[in-house]
């Protein structure tokens, strides 16, 4: 995610704002893209469902194509940009977008969803999914302040 000059685009630029911190974010970063708890897809489905919410069209472009490579649908793919359930979906990932959605609104989970999410999907998973929200909520919000350049051809 560099321009042609091997600058940083999105957010992996302005975490040089704060090298301490932003070496601290990119850890929690890579620790949740690649980990092995929540299934590639999940994962992807429960990003764009973030970057849809907050409208965050950095992260959208960043996770559409591992989105497509994991098997969702251009059809599944409007669903989450129109903030609709995509059809389609297991189980698992209905109950993993549907806690994504109850968290982005109401910054919790309720007990009902709790119990749901923890017997659908298991605890571990379910944490994984609030790090996950609170991570690109966050990348989300320095991306909408700062406002970097979403392409190459965009840098000043």
């Amino acid at each position: 995610m560099t321009d042609t000059e091997g600058r940083l685009l999105g957010p992996f630029g302005l975490m040089l704002i704060s090298p301490a911190i932003g070496a601290a974010v990119q850890q929690l970063g890579a620790a949740l893209r690649f980990d092995k708890i929540l299934p590639t897809r999940t994962r992807e489905l429960a990003i764009l469902a973030i970057a849809a919410h907050r409208q965050s069209q950095f992260e959208w472009l960043a996770h559409e194509n591992a989105a497509r490579a994991a098997g969702i649908t251009d059809l599944q793919l409007q669903a989450l940009l129109d903030g609709e359930e995509p059809k389609g979906m297991e189980d698992a990932e209905l109950t993993a977008l549907r806690v994504v959605k109850q968290l982005l609104a109401n910054g919790e989970l309720d007990d009902e969803g709790y119990v749901r999410a923890e017997s659908n999907l298991g605890t571990e998973s379910v944490a994984v999914i609030v790090w996950l929200v609170g991570y690109y909520e966050m990348l989300a919000t320095a991306l909408a302040t700062f406002r970097p350049p979403l392409h190459a051809k965009d840098q000043k």
